[in-house]
C-alpha cells in the first residue's frame, strides 16, 4: 500500500525545476551587468581617446593666424600683439587672454575670435570709425564717437577738422557729438572746429561765415536751425540757445 505524501512538501523534481529557472535567471542578469559594464568601459575609453586627441594632441594644434578686418593696422602688428601660442591644441588656446591683449590696441572697437578647424585661428576685428580729426602740432588724430584718439597721420584726411583746447576724453566727445550733429551739407563745407573749452564750440565754414555752437548739448535741435539760418545773410549764426537763434 502507497504512502501519502506529507502536506506541505514539494516533490524532489519539482525542486529541480526552479532552481535551474534561478540559475538560468542569474547567469541571464550577469551576462546583462557585464555587457553594460563592458559598454561603459568602452565609452569611457572613448571618451578619453577624445579628450586627449583634440586637448593634448598635435593631431589638431595651431599652426597658422589669419587676420581679418584691419585697415589700420598692419597684420604683423596685430599677430605680434596676439601672442598666440603655435603648437598649443587648438581647444586650449586661451582666446581670453589674446581677445583682451587685442581690445588694447587703440584701433580695435572689437575682435572676435574663430576656430577653423584644424590648424588655424582667425582674428576678426572691427576697427573705430573716425568722426573727427583733431590738429595737433602738424599731426591729424582720428577721434572717434565716444571720444578716443586712436590713430595718427601727417596729412589731413576727408572729414571734419577741430582744434580741441585739450586732448581730454570729455572735450574729444564733445566735439564728436557736434560734429555728428552736423547735417551733411554743412559738414561738407566746414573748413574747421574750434573748441577752446566744452563749453564755447565754434563751426568755421569755408566761406568765412562762423556758427556759435556753445557747448554739445541739445545739438540735435541746433543742427535743425541751420537749414533756415544759413539762408539768411548775414556773417555769424548763433545756435548755442536754439530757442533764441540770432543771425548778425
Amino acid at each position: 500500500m502507497k504512502s501519502a505524501e506529507q502536506p506541505g512538501t514539494v516533490a524532489s523534481g519539482g525542486r529541480s525545476d526552479l532552481s535551474a529557472k534561478l540559475d538560468v535567471r542569474r547567469r541571464a542578469r550577469r551576462r546583462s551587468r557585464f555587457r553594460r559594464s563592458a559598454l561603459a568601459l568602452g565609452v569611457l575609453a572613448l571618451l578619453v581617446e577624445v579628450v586627449w586627441l583634440v586637448g593634448f594632441s598635435t593631431v589638431l594644434d595651431t599652426r597658422e593666424v589669419v587676420v581679418e578686418g584691419n585697415d589700420l593696422m598692419a597684420t604683423s602688428q596685430v599677430i605680434a600683439t596676439a601672442q598666440v601660442p603655435l603648437g598649443t591644441p587648438m581647444l586650449r588656446l586661451p582666446t581670453s587672454a589674446i581677445r583682451e591683449r587685442l581690445l588694447a590696441l587703440p584701433a580695435t572697437a572689437d575682435v572676435a575670435l574663430r576656430r577653423d578647424w584644424p590648424h588655424r585661428l582667425t582674428i576678426q576685428l572691427s576697427e573705430r570709425s573716425m568722426v573727427f580729426q583733431r590738429l595737433d602740432a602738424g599731426t591729424y588724430h582720428w577721434v572717434d564717437e565716444s571720444g578716443r584718439i586712436f590713430h595718427m597721420v601727417p596729412d589731413r584726411s576727408p572729414g571734419v577738422v577741430a582744434v580741441t583746447g585739450t586732448d581730454e576724453p570729455r572735450m574729444l566727445a564733445d566735439v564728436a557729438t557736434v560734429v555728428r550733429a552736423l547735417p551733411r551739407g554743412v559738414a561738407e563745407i566746414t573748413e574747421h572746429l574750434e573748441a577752446p573749452s566744452v563749453d564755447h564750440i565754434v563751426v568755421l565754414l569755408t566761406d568765412g561765415r562762423t556758427i556759435v555752437w556753445g557747448n554739445a548739448s541739445q545739438s540735435v535741435e541746433k543742427a535743425a536751425l541751420l537749414g533756415t539760418l544759413l539762408g539768411m545773410p548775414g556773417s555769424v549764426y548763433d545756435v548755442s540757445v536754439p530757442s533764441y537763434p540770432a543771425v548778425r
